[in-house]
């Protein structure tokens, strides 16, 4: 008896050891699903491009916005809010001040960034039939005019997972919860036709009028998990945990049309 309870002891030891490690070594990052694998996005990047998908939809702008707006930000920042850029380029598509783009507290706010820049993209002909590269680079008139193609793909994954276009395509990989802040994410959601959201004790829930805008908001609200203190999801009979990122089976399946969050 005392052999097996020291070997249960050691095992229990062993288990903690490992995610001790795991946990040290495993960086947090979302996982978005393509047509041939993955791609991964660090918190900061999966929340901007919630933003810029959000801001595609507040501006009744298609889901190809939206692509060639990731593809430009993957180019100009690697998706990431930067204060710093050649001269005075700042923020997730590097624009201006001194080029009308804005003033550098407009273009530090990702939300007002993307607004500007779908007001400038709607100003070319053929931009949503047009090719990315050629259409962003409309756009941004960069020193690099090719840069943008490369990250086409990335682009049109992620797109499709914020579009709620591609079920179960986004999860997110967590270990240390941060309080509930639906604040993250509320603005998101309320750009999204047919969502409503309502808070709980604990739980948030979201509801939509078809599939995709489901998936909209789950993905939207899963790619702010991190800041936003989101642990897990269950859409239908399927749930997402910060703990593996993976979709899996749900213990209880959420009612028709709606998505059950978990806070804190």
């Amino acid at each position: 008896m005392l052999a097996v309870a020291v070997i249960a002891a050691l095992a229990v030891v062993g288990v903690r050891v490992y995610r001790y490690v795991y946990e040290r070594v495993t960086p947090e990052r979302c996982t978005v699903l393509m047509d041939d694998g993955v791609t991964t996005l660090s918190p900061e990047q999966a929340r901007n491009a919630s933003i810029i998908v959000a801001a595609s939809v507040e501006a009744g702008l298609p889901e190809q916005a939206a692509v060639i707006a990731l593809a430009t930000a993957y180019q100009e920042s690697d998706l990431r809010n930067l204060d710093y850029g050649d001269r005075d380029s700042l923020g997730l598509f590097q624009q201006r001040p001194s080029y009308g783009w804005g003033t550098e507290e407009q273009i530090l706010d990702p939300w007002y960034a993307s607004a500007r820049f779908y007001e400038e993209l709607v100003k070319f002909d053929g931009w949503e039939t047009g090719d990315v590269n050629d259409v962003a680079q409309q756009v941004q008139r960069s020193g690099h005019p090719e840069a943008y193609r490369q990250h086409e793909e990335k682009a049109l994954a992620v797109a499709a997972a914020l579009s709620g276009a591609r079920e179960e395509a986004l999860g997110c990989l967590g270990f240390e919860a941060a309080a509930a802040d639906p604040g993250q994410f509320e603005r998101q959601l309320a750009v999204l036709e047919g969502v409503e959201f309502s808070l709980g004790d604990g739980v948030a829930t979201v509801t939509a009028s078809d599939p995709a805008a489901l998936w909209a908001a789950t993905h939207m609200v899963i790619a702010n998990s991190y800041a936003g203190g989101v642990t897990s999801a269950v859409v239908g009979d399927r749930e997402w945990s910060a703990d593996d990122a993976a979709w899996g089976p749900a213990e209880r399946a959420a009612a028709p049309g709606t998505a059950e969050f978990t806070l804190g």
